[in-house]
Parts: C-alpha cells; sequence; structure tokens
C-alpha cells in the first residue's frame, strides 16, 4: 500500500489534520486514516501558541502512523494562505524559427516569471494562459504545438521563509525525510473548480473558524489571492459574548440559525444547557442580529476583494469551508450584499463530502500527482 499512498498535513485555522490517501476507482480520493486535533489556531500570519505547534503535529502523525502501521517519510503541506504571496508576470519569448514547444522549454519560459520575494520561497509556477505568434490565446499547451513566438501568463506563489524553517525544523524532528509545500487556497481552487469543469475564471471564498482566503482562479493559476482574519469563529464568539452561552451553546446555536425566515418576538431558539440539564431559550430576533451584524462585517471585506473583479466581468462566486456553510441562509444573505449569486460548493464525493474537508481533499488531490 505505501507506494500508492500520499501523507498531508493540512493546517486550519482550528485544527491540524493528517491524512494518508490514495486513489481509488475512476480517480476518486480514498482517505486510508485520518487525525485531526483541535489547537489555538492562527491570525494575521501569526500562530497564538506556537511551541505547542510541534507536539499537536507529533500527535497527528503518531496517530497516522498507529493506524495505517506506516512510517511517514514524505509529506506534503498545505500552507494557509496568510502565510503564502501570489504574484503575476507576462513573459514573451522569441525564437528564430518556429520552434517546437517541448515540456522542457516550456518549463525554462515559466521559470522566467519568478522573482526574488524577500523572505519568500517560491513553491509554485503556474500557467495562466498563453499567446502563440498567430494571437491565439490557448490557456494549456498541447503536444506538437508549435510557433516563433510566445507570451505567457504566468503565477508565482510564495511562502515565507519563517514557516517553512519552522516546519521543517518540527518535521525533522519527527522522522519527516522530504517535505513539500503548497498553498491551500490554490489547491483548492484545482481541485474544487475541476470537479465543476469550470473552464473560465472563477472565485473561491474559503472560510474558516478564524480566517478566510480568497482566490480567483483562471487557467492553472491563480490571477488574485486575499486573505482576512474573520471567519466563523468570530461568530460564534459574539454569540456567546452577547448571549452569555458558552462555546459549546454558542457553536450549537450557530449551526440553528436561520437568516431566511422572518421572525418574530415570539420565536426562540433553544439550546441544551448542560449545566443545568435543561434548555436555554434564545429570542430568534436577537441572535439573528448579532449573526447578520458579523456577516455585514465580513462582506464588508469581502467587497473590497473582490471589487475590480465582479465590477469588470461576470464571474461564478463559490463559498466552502467549515466556518458559516452551516449557516442557513448565510449564502443568500452574502448573495445580496455583495450583488452577485454565491454558490455553495464542497467535495463531490461522499468520504469528503463536507465543506470543512475542502482543503485535506484538495491537498491530497495534489500530493497524489506527486508520487
Amino acid at each position: 500500500m505505501a507506494k500508492n499512498v500520499a501523507f498531508v498535513l493540512d493546517i486550519g485555522s482550528s485544527k491540524i489534520t493528517v491524512m494518508a490517501g490514495g486513489k481509488g476507482l475512476n480517480n476518486t480520493l480514498t482517505a486510508y486514516a485520518k487525525s485531526s486535533i483541535n489547537y489555538s489556531g492562527f491570525s494575521d500570519g501569526k500562530f497564538f501558541e506556537e511551541e505547542k505547534l510541534e507536539a499537536v503535529i507529533g500527535r497527528a502523525i503518531e496517530n497516522i502512523e498507529l493506524t495505517a502501521k506506516l512510517n511517514i517519510k514524505e509529506l506534503t503541506v498545505s500552507v494557509p494562505s496568510e502565510f503564502c504571496i501570489s504574484k503575476n508576470k507576462k513573459i514573451t519569448v522569441s525564437f528564430n524559427s518556429n520552434k517546437k514547444l517541448t515540456p522542457t522549454l516550456i518549463d525554462e519560459v515559466y521559470l522566467m516569471a519568478s522573482e526574488i520575494v524577500e523572505n519568500h520561497t517560491l513553491v509554485t509556477i503556474a500557467p495562466i494562459y498563453h499567446i502563440l505568434d498567430d494571437k491565439r490565446k490557448v490557456i494549456e499547451i498541447k503536444l506538437n504545438m508549435k510557433t516563433s513566438k510566445m507570451t505567457a501568463f504566468v503565477n508565482t506563489i510564495y511562502i515565507e521563509n519563517e514557516f517553512i524553517k519552522n516546519m521543517n525544523k518540527w518535521l525533522s524532528n519527527l522522522g519527516i525525510q522530504k517535505v513539500n509545500y503548497v498553498c491551500s487556497i490554490y489547491c483548492e481552487a484545482l481541485y474544487l473548480f475541476n470537479q465543476e469543469a469550470l473552464t473560465g475564471n472563477a472565485i473561491l471564498i474559503d472560510v474558516g473558524y478564524l480566517t478566510t482566503a480568497v482566490a480567483v482562479k483562471k487557467g492553472k493559476g491563480l490571477i488574485q489571492m486575499y486573505s482576512f482574519s474573520l471567519g466563523g469563529g468570530h461568530i460564534m464568539g459574539d454569540l456567546a459574548e452577547c448571549l452569555h452561552l458558552t462555546v459549546k451553546q454558542a457553536e450549537k446555536l450557530k449551526r440553528r440559525i436561520v437568516l431566511s425566515l422572518k421572525t418574530s418576538p415570539s420565536d426562540f431558539y433553544e439550546v441544551d444547557d448542560d449545566e443545568l440539564c435543561s434548555v436555554k431559550k434564545i429570542k430568534a430576533q436577537l441572535a439573528n442580529q448579532i449573526v447578520v451584524e458579523r456577516l455585514d462585517m465580513f462582506v464588508s471585506l469581502l467587497a473590497k476583494c473582490l471589487e475590480s473583479c465582479l465590477k469588470n466581468q461576470e464571474m461564478p462566486v463559490f463559498l466552502t469551508g467549515g466556518g458559516i456553510f452551516y449557516i442557513k441562509g448565510a449564502r443568500e444573505y452574502i448573495s445580496a450584499k455583495l450583488g452577485t449569486n454565491v454558490e455553495l460548493i464542497k467535495p463531490a464525493q461522499v468520504e469528503f463530502n463536507r465543506p470543512d474537508d475542502a482543503s485535506t481533499a484538495s491537498v491530497l488531490s495534489f500530493a497524489l500527482k506527486l508520487l
């Protein structure tokens, strides 16, 4: 089994997930073992309790090794966008004659788009589109294509050196010999949009517990990438603080909110009060208003990210991640505020059919291509 197994480490803003997986029938994904451990997370590109991160990762890896009965030697790490930078560059190359575009030649052209980014390391080079000498604009170079001139619009993604340095040290201490790094939202855009067979520009919004990542995909790369530190945990925190609820009660209430229904003063949500072994009633109008006020803040940040995209052209917009996916009516509310339709998207497979599985499934798909 080890020969066809990929091991991945997915770093979310509330949990660390390690998975061993492979390919099933018809190129589907199969999870052999999975371990998710909650931790304090990160915000604004900084981990809250970085000194505890190695131990959390170590526990997750140990769980997988015991379950799969394998020693992990190579690991693919999905890096949150708050630790990444995305850049785009056009490269034009003229040849002396009609040149056959071999994979080696194409890679050499793409590499010309790389640059030195202070305190960051290049991890991904991906084509957005190409223009050949006959003015044809093509997304993907096909076998035996020839041209005397080519312009390539290339996406490059860089990861913070400090992130890589610390992760390499921790994983080396845990016996990992080789580490591959990839930006999480880039992986998700490739995987989720491929299953939707989207060929044009598309926008992906992944709302996590403490952070949100936004990517605009074209071709095999990203033409824009953003992130901001606001997620579903902030809505839970608002409910807990304003309504004097425990974290557990607030999270339960968040998932019972229905924004699409018109509520009256006599409508209530009910949450269990574990300490008193009773049910606590929460005014529906008040709870909905708390959620709406935080969503307004979320939409305001999102609108700044997408202002140029939504103004200049129609693009499909998709929402994933566990942060607000489960709040009934949230998608419709965001759609109305943005002035464009927002659709929900998650992995199509039964084994990964939760929106909070999107990042892990995506990086597993990516890692399997490296085998």
